[in-house]
């Protein structure tokens, strides 16, 4: 399993960057488990983490599957992938 980090404030293209790394990732066959970190009074916004998390869902269904709705835990909001079988 790979784990990818990410801001709630992230640019653009961050997120791109990421995003880029999670396909190459389930495309090897791995799953990937986004994590959205908060730190400070970010904590009191986590529909910031929700729609990052949503936003990879969307961007990733071609490659891969969500187990899980998004799950908060602590300081932290994270959604595991699966990739999807290629016959």
């Amino acid at each position: 399993m790979r784990e990818i980090k990410i801001r709630p404030l992230a640019t653009d293209e961050e997120y791109q960057t990421k995003l880029d790394h999670a396909t190459r990732f389930l495309g090897n066959g791995d799953q990937v488990k986004i994590t959205v970190m908060f730190r400070g009074r970010e904590v009191g916004h986590p529909e910031k983490g929700e729609k990052i998390l949503l936003e990879f869902a969307k961007d990733l269904e071609k490659y891969a599957k969500a187990e899980l709705p998004p799950v908060f835990d602590g300081r932290q909001m994270w959604l595991l992938f699966t990739p999807k079988i290629v016959a």
